[in-house]
């Protein structure tokens, strides 16, 4: 396989990992706000949305390997040229942001509501209000985030 088709591959593979992140994240920020809704009129429809929520984390890791392996393979093929750029170095730096921001964020927060507020017996009656605002703060930061590194992306400030 030439090099030129091997860069085209790795650039498919690379752009299908950032679509599975990123559209992961839009659905997992379309699903919670629903969940919230549902959460705050007691519909017990929203402990199968939680659910689902729970389990959108393998399909966010999918799409992160995809992105490293073809970013790296993207890395050696062009010798590492694009590394010196401005605009990648931020880029890099912003993609570290999203699983930094999803350990010390999300994770401890659907962990809180995963253990508090579905426990048989605690109901509604726990304060889960700074936990949702937290969690939404969180999709809210990730989708920017995700946002800049398109930006940077497509238009490469130098």
């Amino acid at each position: 396989m030439d090099s030129f088709i091997l860069q085209q591959v790795l650039l498919v593979m690379h752009l299908s990992g950032l679509v599975l992140m990123a559209g992961t994240t839009v659905s997992e920020f379309v699903a919670f706000r629903w969940f919230v809704s549902l959460l705050k009129s007691q519909d017990k429809a929203s402990v199968g949305l939680f659910r689902l929520l729970s389990r959108l984390g393998p399909i966010l890791l999918a799409g992160g390997v995809l992105l490293v392996i073809s970013g790296v393979g993207l890395m050696i093929l062009t010798e590492g040229v694009y590394l010196q750029q401005f605009w990648l170095q931020v880029k890099l730096i912003l993609i570290l942001l999203l699983p930094l921001n999803g350990l010390l964020v999300g994770n401890p927060q659907m962990k809180w509501l995963r253990n508090n507020l579905f426990a048989e017996g605690s109901g509604l009656s726990l304060p889960i209000q700074p936990t949702l605002t937290k969690l939404t703060w969180f999709h809210t930061v990730q989708l920017l985030v995700f946002l800049a590194i398109i930006i940077l992306a497509v238009f490469k400030f130098t």
